[in-house]
């Protein structure tokens, strides 16, 4: 059983993701949680760090909050959705965000996570975004 999670971990290897949040915390626990699971997992403290990894890795998948200094979440996810549209965007909304759902969504956000979010339901759903 052990060599199956393995081979797994392996496989998802070729997967990239890219965590975006100014919350060290919560952006290194994110990091953790998809670096466990095997995959490649890329981090920045803000959208303008971000997309300038966007440009030079092939992400698959973006996970991004919304408020950041020095570059927000829908500012990034416009400036990524020019740069190569087939990238599915995550972002993360608080209570606190001036921003709705159905904005992000329009904007070309996949879905649209709330703070504090459930590991299991993001890991899930990053999965099966990228057909795993």
């Amino acid at each position: 059983m052990q060599e199956v999670k393995q081979e797994t971990k392996q496989d998802l290897t070729k997967y990239k993701i890219l965590v975006v949040d100014d919350d060290d915390d919560l952006r290194e626990i994110m990091f953790s949680i998809f670096k466990a699971q095997g995959f490649t997992v890329f981090e920045a403290d803000n959208g303008k760090k971000a997309y300038e990894i966007v440009t030079s890795e092939n992400i698959d998948m973006l996970i991004s909050d919304i408020r950041m200094p020095g570059g927000d979440g829908l500012t990034l996810l416009e400036k990524v959705k020019s740069y190569n549209p087939t990238i599915p965007i995550v972002i993360f909304v608080t209570g606190f965000s001036d921003v709705s759902v159905s904005e992000c969504i329009k904007k070309g956000a996949k879905n649209v996570f709330s703070k504090p979010f459930n590991q299991k339901e993001l890991v899930s759903y990053v999965k099966e975004s990228l057909g795993i």
